[in-house]
């Protein structure tokens, strides 16, 4: 397995006891801490968002060439083709739409004299691409990253591999719909101010425990830390033990990285990432567990 029961238990119950600390520390932690003018924090916060889209296309591109390569039913294929490319340029576009209204928003406060990470947080710039410029650069976004991915990795895997890619693949899914669909539910139900907006338009600070319900904030869990943690699902797709557990310990300090950046930038208490990064974490160790069993552990070296 890529993730080693060591790892896990040393590394939960250090989540769980920064849990623990949170709800004493949350709200002056912030802001002793906070600066929403943060180099740091804003570069983060506006291109920190990419690794849940990034697994989604080479899950997409890897789920194709085995259905192509495999299966023998032509209307089977395109069809899968179909609804895959279509989900997948859908989700890329929300990505690359949401990135720019990061970046205009940053470049609109400097102009603005303001702190560069204000409007940003939410990701609520005014100015934004055109839906026709946003697809155009996710298509070609699309085709850049299908072309090398088929040009310069699959088309050199072993069938063996493949087989274990293709199951890599189809669990990506899952983690990623039941990660995503989860935070998001979370966010709504607890309703959660974020440190920025406490003392204004009526929001004050509760702690991470408090289900607010649906109040319009969305501080808790974390969303730019959950996107963040997909990085780690990346060591999936090496097929040395080496290379998994570096690229899984890459993923986790990226993680750790964007916990402190959204700190530093006022958008998230530290219970808010810290619990992110928890459920991330255990919905990746399950996912280990399910690949590893349902693939020979014998065949990774």
């Amino acid at each position: 397995m890529v993730i080693s029961k060591r790892f896990t238990a040393i590394t939960i119950p250090v989540l769980l006891i920064i849990l623990l600390f949170a709800l004493f520390i949350d709200l002056p932690l912030s802001q002793h801490f906070m600066n929403q003018n943060s180099i740091f924090g804003t570069v983060f916060q506006d291109f920190g968002l990419f690794p849940p889209t990034l697994i989604l296309i080479i899950s997409m591109i890897i789920l194709n060439f085995y259905v192509f390569t495999h299966f023998k039913n032509r209307v089977a294929q395109y069809i899968i083709l179909l609804m895959t490319f279509l989900y997948t340029l859908i989700k890329t576009n929300l990505f690359v739409s949401e990135t720019f209204k990061y970046i205009f928003s940053t470049i609109d406060n400097i102009q603005k004299h303001k702190p560069m990470g204000v409007a940003s947080n939410e990701g609520d710039a005014s100015n934004t691409l055109s839906l026709g410029t946003s697809y155009v650069i996710t298509f070609i976004l699309l085709i850049i990253i299908a072309f090398s991915v088929y040009q310069f990795w699959l088309k050199q895997v072993t069938a063996l591999e493949l087989e274990r890619l293709f199951k890599v693949a189809f669990v990506s899914f899952l983690v990623l719909l039941i990660g995503l669909e989860l935070i998001d539910s979370l966010k709504e139900m607890w309703g959660r101010a974020r440190p920025y907006e406490i003392g204004h338009h009526g929001a004050y600070f509760t702690n991470w425990l408090t289900v607010n319900g649906n109040t319009g904030h969305s501080s808790f869990p974390s969303g730019h830390t959950t996107d963040a943690a997909f990085l780690m699902f990346m060591a999936f797709y090496f097929n040395t033990r080496v290379a998994q557990k570096r690229m899984f310990l890459i993923g986790f300090m990226f993680t750790i990285i964007m916990c402190a950046s959204r700190l530093r930038i006022g958008a998230h208490f530290l219970g808010d990432v810290t619990m992110a990064f928890t459920l991330i974490l255990l919905l990746i160790i399950a996912a280990d567990y399910i690949i590893y069993k349902w693939h020979d552990k014998n065949q990774i070296t």
